[in-house]
């Protein structure tokens, strides 16, 4: 599997925990995202291990439900709102020429890489007011 198919398989998940709106078992997470038990099952403890899902066990079964911001749709239009506008100011700079694919996947690509080489300034960032649940040490990743 590559690694653009393991992220597509993360987005899946927290669409599909999204559109429930509800804690889910990991059989109805496969079921809405159409992946296998086996997939979501590995992916969902990235998700966990990313800090993107929780998990509560209750009564023998485990639930899972994504972070609160990913429920709030005015976290992610504001977000939106940020990123659009300066994610198109430098893809007009940009030679798309020689990108295989969409050049909406190659800006979506080309956003993650920036989030990647500025992670030091994130962590700096997150230093000096972090929360008490986040470790300024633990991987981003």
């Amino acid at each position: 599997m590559s690694l653009n198919d393991a992220f597509d398989n993360k987005v899946k998940i927290v669409q599909a925990l999204r559109r429930a709106n509800s804690p889910l078992i990991l059989q109805h997470i496969a079921k809405r995202s159409r992946l296998s038990h086996q997939i979501v099952s590995y992916q969902i403890e990235k998700l966990i291990e990313w800090g993107i899902v929780t998990a509560n066990v209750e009564v023998e079964k485990t639930f899972y439900q994504l972070q609160n911001p990913y429920y709030d749709e005015q976290a992610l239009e504001k977000l939106s709102t940020k990123l659009l506008p300066y994610m198109k100011g430098i893809s007009e700079k940009m030679d798309f020429s020689q990108v295989k694919g969409s050049t909406t996947e190659a800006v979506v690509k080309n956003l993650f890489m920036f989030m990647r080489i500025f992670e030091t300034e994130i962590e700096k960032s997150f230093a000096k007011s972090k929360p008490k649940s986040i470790d300024s040490k633990q991987d981003l990743r």
